[in-house]
């Protein structure tokens, strides 16, 4: 049996949960599209998600690092449609998963921190219990982190919730030990994956969850069997990984648990670190390739929409900072390609409107002519992925609240508005509250805060104003987010 380094408890619960977290189940409902529940059951998709840990938008190939060993990525890209402009609402595994799940924000949803669960009545009106609920067969594989199950004071993950589960709680390693010999944890997934696969009635449609740990740490055991892609690799510095660029950010932000200001003078040290993430990212492209030749040789490629996301994104030396939470681009944006086989090829292709991971749960929903829960606050991407001049939101609402304890150094709170051009961010720490704007048309490395300038003191106003509509319009599920400064 698989060792999962839980030596307190077995991960591996079968109850489903009871305790209610701080969000109720009703209210904060923002308008969404959803599916008809009327959908023929064999006309009715399957659906692999790929579910990436840590990995930025420009951690691909075809995103614009030619240095990237990342194949199979770059084909589903080529296949399918790929979002520029992808991000998420939170910048932090925990609740940054729990959005994905619920199609909600983080403080509707209540997942703060990594202690506090999804109750069992708000898991089942996530996309995975809605699917099953409706006939469809569920896998999850790899890496659930929402809540402490290991403590037993939340509730246990829903193993029981899906068909086949192998999941785990937040931090795991790549090295496991199955049937008494060291095996790649990645190695495991898919070929649990694929014993999935085999077990498909072709009369029940399926969705497969891979949730990968690649390339999120501690990266302390390469998979013995997969050649080390990036040895002698030279990656190229970020533009604003300079000094000037890390003297210009807030002082909260310069003395908060993101500073990698090291890297500024030990560029061997960045090279290593660089050599090491990309390694794991090739990694599980290697894995989604063997699952798409898994789908190709099962005949069920045709009928099979496919996902590629990851959980928030990594500064990897912007602004001479590591980590995510902060709302800067390399933090919060992310993969997002959507391959569904069944749109002609015409519709393949990049798309620019702006797409969050609350959408992904209500656009899979309506695909599987299921709808959505009331509680759902995405939007149906399906008419983006058929017209590329499709409308879009205008703009988005980002919040970070996590903090660290001491001897960690903290992680500035903060919130905000993106729309296409502009960005605001507000971090709420300080008293008064201290802001930042950005014009990305003109600045996307976000080098020349704007916020102080009298020239754009109307767009200062007008987007804290919008800040504040977002915040109150989000505010009647979780008090405990609270207080924000006003």
């Amino acid at each position: 049996m698989n060792n999962m380094k839980m030596n307190r408890r077995n991960f591996l619960f079968r109850t489903a949960g009871t305790v209610a977290t701080g969000a109720a189940l009703s209210g904060c409902s923002v308008g969404r599209t959803g599916g008809s529940a009327s959908a023929a059951v064999n006309s009715r998709p399957n659906f692999v998600l790929f579910y990436l840990d840590d990995q930025p938008y420009n951690g691909m190939r075809c995103t614009g690092a030619p240095e990237l060993k990342t194949p199979n990525m770059d084909q589903l890209a080529s296949e399918g449609v790929l979002f520029e402009k992808s991000f998420v609402t939170t910048a932090i595994c925990c609740c940054s998963r729990a959005s994905l799940y619920t199609g909600q924000h983080m403080r509707c949803h209540g997942v703060r921190d990594f202690r506090t669960p999804l109750a069992a009545g708000q898991w089942k009106q996530t996309f995975p219990a809605l699917l099953r609920q409706n006939g469809y067969r569920t896998a999850l594989l790899g890496k659930y982190a929402i809540g402490d199950p290991i403590s037993g004071k939340v509730p246990p993950m829903p193993a029981d919730e899906f068909d086949l589960w192998y999941g785990f709680p937040q931090m795991i390693e790549f090295k496991q030990v199955v049937g008494g010999k060291e095996r790649y944890l990645t190695t495991v997934m898919t070929e649990k994956a694929t014993a999935f696969l085999d077990e498909v009635n072709p009369d029940r449609p399926f969705c497969l969850i891979m949730a990968f740990k690649e390339p999120h740490g501690p990266l302390n055991y390469w998979d013995p069997e997969f050649p080390d892609p990036y040895r002698d690799t030279i990656f190229p510095l970020p533009t604003n990984l300079t000094t000037n660029s890390f003297e210009a950010l807030p002082e909260i932000v310069r003395n908060g648990l993101n500073n990698q200001s090291n890297w500024l003078g030990n560029p061997e040290a960045y090279q290593e670190t660089m050599r090491k993430l990309h390694g794991y990212t090739s990694r599980a492209d290697l894995a989604m390739g063997q699952i798409r030749q898994a789908l190709k040789q099962r005949g069920l490629d045709k009928n099979t929409v496919i996902i590629h996301t990851s959980d928030n994104g990594s500064m990897d030396g912007a602004h001479g900072l590591g980590g995510k939470w902060l709302m800067y681009e390399e933090s919060i944006r992310v993969p997002l390609v959507i391959m569904d086989p069944r749109l002609p090829v015409s519709a393949r292709g990049r798309r620019n409107q702006m797409a969050l991971n609350i959408d992904l749960a209500p656009t899979i929903l309506a695909m599987a002519g299921i709808r959505a829960s009331d509680t759902m606050q995405g939007m149906d991407l399906q008419p983006m992925l058929g017209d590329p001049e499709a409308k879009g939101r205008e703009d988005w609402y980002y919040e970070h609240v996590y903090n660290t304890s001491p001897p960690r150094r903290p992680i500035p709170r903060c919130e905000g508005v993106r729309t296409d051009r502009w960005k605001y961010i507000r971090y709420t720490d300080p008293e008064p509250p201290l802001e930042q704007l950005f014009d990305l048309d003109v600045d996307p490395l976000e080098e020349k805060d704007l916020a102080g300038d009298p020239v754009y003191v109307d767009t200062l106003r007008s987007l804290r104003a919008r800040c504040g509509d977002h915040r109150e319009s989000l505010a009647g599920r979780d008090a405990a987010v609270e207080p924000v400064i006003q």
